[in-house]
């Protein structure tokens, strides 16, 4: 039973079309006004206004979705309209029809407009599983991208190059203990994982040249025998020879865009630090002859320190602490530049 004048009832179901047709129309919206109108044209508890009760708008985020949901509302706003002026004309024609025959129509209109609540129901049915399937989806995607996110902040690897030489014709110096003990203590550091160690032995013009451009380190360590005038590797048959500072300092120019910190664990340094911190950001030299000892606990302290996370300012800090710790003379000798 219709309880408003058709036209009126017309009316207002053509409005809700106009509104179905606006791309800015909110659908949740739209439904509740569809429910209230719906009830006070069939009233509340008939078919009409359970269908439209139970009716579940859907958001999507693709046009193509959005636009198969409003098919389906102006279909079925479409329906209500054809019925209810099939209803209008019922009314005309009974008083012309005979009661039984004004039951057939009726019955006949009345089972159309029941065929079409199954499959609307299922056409809802269908875009739930369809939402759910998104959602799911969307899920999904989300985790992935925080996986991806995870991976794009591994921070990068630091290589140290580890360089020794200890000539046949000089003293014997303890490059390998040195050498074990930064070993060591990056391997116990808290972010071992960020830190690879290479070493060179013995190291000739030829190799260290060679070294350098093999492993392209972010840090060069070079433990070994060294003098104002520049620092001693070996020559072929083992023995010294020196590299002179500006030699040095035009080796490192040529690796400025990579390195980052040059330490010199050498005797009398310093004037060689001078020449190469004019390419490297930071360079540890030592200011004149400096014992074993405190050369290795300067190497472990500095190395203990990048390991834990901290920059080379307070690494070089740590180190001259380290060497003070184990009551070695020496601490004042290591000198940063840069």
């Amino acid at each position: 039973m219709i309880k408003i004048p058709l036209n009126r009832a017309i009316e207002l179901l053509q409005q809700r079309l106009t509104e179905v047709d606006n791309p800015h129309v909110d659908l949740k919206a739209l439904q509740s006004r569809i429910m209230q109108d719906i009830e006070r044209i069939f009233g509340r508890g008939t078919t009409q206004s359970l269908s439209a009760i139970s009716l579940e708008t859907l958001h999507f985020d693709k046009p193509e979705k959005l636009e198969k949901c409003k098919t389906n509302f102006r279909q079925t706003i479409q329906g209500w309209i054809e019925y209810i002026k099939d209803f209008n004309l019922i009314e005309q024609e009974q008083v012309e029809i005979s009661e039984q025959q004004y039951k057939e129509k009726y019955s006949d209109l009345l089972t159309r407009w029941n065929d079409l609540v199954p499959e609307y129901n299922e056409l809802l049915k269908n875009y739930e599983n369809i939402i759910n399937k998104y959602d799911e989806s969307l899920s999904e995607i989300k985790i992935l991208q925080e996986k991806l996110t995870e991976k794009q902040y591994i921070p990068e690897m630091i290589k140290i190059l580890f360089l020794g030489a200890s000539p046949i014709d000089e003293v014997r110096l303890r490059v390998d203990e040195e050498l074990r003990d930064i070993e060591h203590g990056l391997k116990l550091a808290t972010l071992r994982e960020q830190f690879e160690l290479k070493s060179q032995w013995a190291i000739t013009t030829k190799t260290l040249q060679q070294a350098m451009l093999d492993e392209a380190p972010t840090i060069v360590h070079f433990s070994g025998h060294g003098s104002t005038s520049g620092i001693a590797v070996e020559d072929s048959l083992g023995n010294a020879k020196l590299i002179e500072n500006d030699a040095l300092g035009s080796l490192f120019e040529l690796f400025s865009d990579k390195i980052e910190c040059v330490v010199l664990n050498s005797c009398h340094s310093e004037s060689q630090a001078k020449e190469i911190a004019k390419h490297i950001p930071y360079v540890i030299g030592m200011k004149s002859s400096v014992n074993d000892k405190a050369a290795i606990a300067f190497a472990v302290g500095f190395y203990t320190a990048l390991g834990a996370g901290k920059d080379i300012p307070f690494a070089f800090k740590m180190g001259t602490v380290a060497v003070k710790l184990e009551g070695i003379s020496g601490s004042d000798l290591p000198i940063l530049l840069g």
